[in-house]
């Protein structure tokens, strides 16, 4: 193991112990707006800890998948693009309606979320849909190409937000 994917590894589980760390601090909390922050923050951490562990296994060598894989992941892409047109709808309509600036910069979030979330899984659909090996590149690309704050939280302080 290089000395590169170890630190890749040791990320992941210092993203677990932290998100784990999140739940204790928030279990019991009786302000329901900032244990749901905290939450999302441990879920975040989460999140981070499988790109770390993604990472260490793109830097480790070639990652292949079976046809058997592609049907089933064909499947359920499928079934969560759908999935995603709905919430993001949702999250719409509900940003519409809300004139508090604190739910709405929430809601912003999520709305945000949704958007890459819908774009990266069409993407990684369509690359299975193609029976295109999937390779690092791929995955950069759908992760990124269409985002265009790359994954950070837009500003709230910026000029016309």
């Amino acid at each position: 193991m290089t000395e590169k994917v170890a630190k890749l590894r040791e990320m992941a589980e210092l993203e677990e112990r932290y998100a784990v760390s999140y739940d204790d601090d928030v279990a019991g909390l009786g302000n329901v707006a900032v244990a749901g922050l905290m939450m999302g923050v441990a879920l975040d951490s989460r999140k981070h800890a499988g790109l770390y562990r993604a990472i260490a296994a793109i830097l480790e060598g070639p990652l292949g998948i079976t046809d058997v894989e592609y049907d089933r992941l064909e499947a359920a892409l499928k079934r969560h693009v759908e999935v995603e047109v709905g919430m993001l709808s949702e999250a719409r309509a509900l940003l519409e309606g809300v004139e508090d600036d604190r739910a709405k910069r929430l809601l912003e979030e999520i709305v945000d979320d949704e958007v890459r979330h819908h774009k990266f899984l069409s993407n990684l659909l369509e690359a299975v849909l193609a029976r295109d090996m999937i390779f690092e590149q791929d995955v950069w690309d759908m992760i990124w190409r269409d985002v265009p704050t790359h994954g950070a939280p837009r500003d709230p302080y910026a000029p016309g937000e």
